[in-house]
């Protein structure tokens, strides 16, 4: 006999939906099949956009809607805290819970709030936080939740045309970072010490067609001195500045207003996968559907990070060591080329990086992230491996491995993930010392037309035509076009330079 008085899980609930819109199944046939009554179905079925949604961001349990409380926003807060934590692999305990508890109560001047043990059972009650699957140190992924995603994220994409199918994602990047830096880099925690104010964030997003938005790149000036007389609206990527080079929610909320002004305008509706960071906001946006990636996942989850943010960084770190190999005879030392380089030559290389990106590559990747639009669609091996940077690498020094040089700044801060210290993020206007280091200094002497002989005379002259741009007012489009060439004559120097011997015993010597 049918049980009217059922309560299905919501795991249930979602099968019984797929039966009606995949098995075509009558109102009758479901309650025969899943044993409840017809009223239960109905129901099912007139709210299954909020059952999905629950869905996608649940652990298949059902869980009543909590009590408002007092305290709710304190809550809220912290379990924002604690999902992005996780996302980072960072151990957390009952006391760091009611530690930064806490410490957000006092930023919101709430004096009775006490974090007691008792609201600390109810906190993890909750959210079905189980301390054996969180307090352990190892990195591994679940692989059965990625499994569980792989199936969701076939359902919330349905509907959604390749090229609506977003995914954004932060990577730090040590902006004048050199290979002969590598082991030293290794050894230290990339949070901060001296290297902290060589770094930019960089927010990178592109669609499953292979369509890149404009990078957002945040650096720690507001106007570093190599952006005299230019104006940084114009620029090829969205420039932003905090005293930490961070990115944080008001950024990123920035962002999305314009990123869902600009699809409205195109009469389009997206969907864009994030993870769970703090800087992250949850909106409810006109065009733009935000969907979250399940925490501890995103290496394998995250199609940025199935190899599109390597293989930009490759073709990043490529064009540092051809400018390298071109200025190579006209220092004294690795530290004053390293010092050459500043933001405004970072910001158009991560631009020329972007737009070498293959749109296969980037498919290829989303695929391989599991959003597979036909279901089991194979995918061929992404090829990381780049032959060209490689010899660079090695025409550098031979011992130089170029994925630890790639993955220099792999696990470099993007945002707060500092567990008890207060790490305020504060805007920066002023100019930053260490991001406006001078500009290639020239000889004044000009050398005649005849006189451009080689690639190293040419070299020569780019750059005391960058500085003419420079001096100009808002001269982007001639900039960027001087720019674009001193990277072609660069590369063409070290396409030289590689043919002939590896530079060990000069490399030794500086």
């Amino acid at each position: 006999m049918t049980s009217k008085n059922k309560c299905l899980t919501l795991n249930e609930k979602i099968k019984l939906i797929e039966s009606s819109e995949k098995d075509k199944l009558t109102v009758k046939q479901i309650c025969e099949l899943f044993k409840c009554g017809k009223s239960q179905v109905y129901n099912i079925l007139k709210q299954k956009n909020e059952i999905k949604e629950q869905w996608m961001n649940g652990n298949g349990r059902m869980k009543r809607k909590p009590k408002s409380n007092a305290n709710e926003e304190i809550n809220n807060l912290t379990w924002e805290w604690f999902v992005s934590a996780r996302a980072k692999n960072i151990p957390i305990s009952g006391p760091i819970i009611q530690t930064k508890a806490r410490q957000i109560a006092e930023q919101m001047s709430v004096t009775e709030f006490k974090a007691s043990n008792g609201w600390l059972e109810s906190f993890k009650n909750r959210h079905n936080i189980v301390w054996h699957q969180i307090c352990g140190e190892s990195n591994s992924v679940d692989v059965k939740n990625v499994d569980e995603w792989k199936v969701k994220v076939k359902l919330i994409i349905e509907g959604y045309e390749p090229k609506n199918i977003y995914n954004g994602d932060e990577t730090g990047l040590f902006f004048r970072a050199l290979p002969s830096k590598t082991l030293s880099v290794k050894s230290e925690e990339c949070k901060g010490g001296k290297l902290s104010k060589e770094r930019l964030t960089v927010f990178l997003c592109a669609n499953m067609e292979g369509e890149f938005e404009k990078p957002l790149v945040i650096g720690k000036a507001q106007k570093p001195r190599c952006f005299k007389n230019v104006d940084p609206t114009k620029f090829p990527i969205i420039w932003r500045a905090n005293n930490k080079a961070w990115m944080t929610g008001s950024i990123m909320e920035d962002w999305l207003h314009t990123f869902n002004n600009k699809l409205k305008k195109q009469n389009r509706r997206v969907i864009l996968f994030l993870d769970n960071a703090t800087c992250h906001p949850h909106l409810n946006l006109s065009n733009v559907h935000l969907a979250w990636l399940p925490a501890n996942t995103t290496s394998l989850t995250q199609p940025m990070d199935q190899g599109i943010i390597y293989s930009i960084k490759v073709n990043y770190r490529k064009m540092v060591l051809q400018s390298l190999l071109a200025s190579m005879d006209s220092i004294k030392s690795v530290n004053e080329l390293s010092n050459k380089i500043n933001v405004l030559d970072a910001i158009y290389w991560l631009n020329k990086s972007v737009n070498l990106i293959k749109p296969d590559t980037v498919k290829k990747c989303f695929i391989k992230a599991g959003f597979n639009l036909v279901l089991d669609q194979p995918t061929d091996a992404i090829n990381d491996n780049d032959n060209d940077f490689k010899l660079l690498c090695s025409t550098i020094n031979e011992k130089v491995d170029s994925d630890e040089y790639v993955n220099i700044d792999k696990h470099l801060c993007t945002n707060d993930t500092d567990i008890i210290a207060d790490t305020t993020v504060k805007p920066c206007t002023s100019i930053d010392v260490e991001q406006s280091s001078s500009e290639d200094e020239t000889d004044n002497v000009p050398l005649h037309g005849n006189d451009i002989k080689t690639y190293k005379n040419a070299l020569h002259e780019i750059k005391r035509l960058e500085m003419f741009a420079l001096d100009q007012n808002n001269e982007n489009e001639l900039l960027e076009s001087i720019l674009n060439l001193k990277n072609l004559v660069e590369k063409k120097m070290a396409s030289q330079i590689t043919k002939q011997k590896t530079l060990d015993e000069f490399w030794s010597k500086i």
